[in-house]
C-alpha cells in the first residue's frame, strides 16, 4: 500500500468518513473533482483507502503503452507544428524579398522563379497543417475524456520543451531586431522579416502556454 502525502491525508480521511456513511464512490469522486481535486489524486486516495480496508495493495497495470502513445501524439503534434510554421515563415520571407529586393543584389527573376521558390514550402504547409490539426483534435478529445492526462509527465515534459524552444526563437528575434536598430540597419524588409518571426514564434509559444494546464487550473 502506498503512503499518502501530507497534503492528501485530509483527502484520504474524508473518503474514509464518507464511505463509513455509505456514500457511493461515484458521488465522492464527482464531489471532490468539483472541489478542485484532480481525478488522478482522488483515485490514488481511493487506492490507499481500499488497500488499507482489504489489507492488500491495488493491482497496478503498467502505463508504458499509454505513455508511448502520449509521446507519439505530442511529438507528432510538435513536429508537424514546426514543419508548417517554418515553411509558412519561409513563404513570407520569399514574398517580402520579392516585394523589397536588396539593392546590392542582381535582380533577375523569371516569371516562374517565385513559384519555384515557394513550391516546396507550400507543399509542406499543405501536408503538415492538416496533420497537425488532426493530431491536435485527437489530443483535445483525449484530454476531454480523461482530464487526468493533464498531469501526464510525458505531456508536460514535451510541452515545456516546446515552450522553451518557442521562447528562444522569440528572444532571438528581439536580440536580432535591437542589434539592427542600434547599428542603424533597419529597413522595411528587415522589419517585416522580424515581424513574421515574432508572430510565428509568439503564436507557437501562446499555443503551448494555453494548453499546458487543465481548464479548471486556468480559471
Amino acid at each position: 500500500m502506498s503512503t499518502p502525502t501530507a497534503s492528501d491525508t485530509g483527502l484520504l480521511e474524508f473518503i474514509r468518513a464518507a464511505k463509513g456513511q455509505g456514500v457511493s464512490d461515484e458521488f465522492i469522486v464527482s464531489l471532490l473533482c468539483q472541489r478542485g481535486w484532480s481525478e488522478q489524486r482522488v483515485y490514488a486516495a481511493f487506492a490507499n483507502f481500499y488497500a488499507g480496508s482489504l489489507g492488500m495493495p491495488v493491482p497496478a497495470r503498467s502505463g508504458q503503452v499509454e505513455n508511448a502513445r502520449d509521446a507519439f501524439y505530442y511529438l507528432l503534434n510538435f513536429i508537424t507544428l514546426g514543419f508548417w510554421t517554418v515553411a509558412l515563415g519561409q513563404v513570407f520571407y520569399i514574398l517580402i524579398a520579392h516585394a523589397f529586393p536588396d539593392a546590392a543584389q542582381t535582380r533577375e527573376y523569371y516569371p516562374e522563379s517565385l513559384r519555384d521558390q515557394i513550391s516546396w514550402q507550400v507543399a509542406v504547409v499543405v501536408i503538415a497543417f492538416p496533420v497537425f490539426v488532426f493530431v491536435h483534435n485527437l489530443i483535445r478529445r483525449e484530454l476531454s475524456q480523461r482530464p487526468d492526462l493533464y498531469d501526464s509527465g510525458v505531456r508536460r515534459w514535451l510541452t515545456y520543451l516546446a515552450l522553451v524552444i518557442a521562447a528562444v526563437v522569440v528572444l532571438g528575434d528581439g536580440f536580432w531586431f535591437i542589434s539592427a536598430l542600434i547599428r542603424g540597419e533597419l529597413t522595411v524588409r528587415f522589419v517585416l522579416d522580424s515581424l513574421v518571426l515574432l508572430i510565428l514564434g509568439g503564436g507557437v509559444f501562446l499555443y503551448y502556454l494555453k494548453t499546458i494546464d487543465a481548464p479548471a487550473a486556468q480559471a
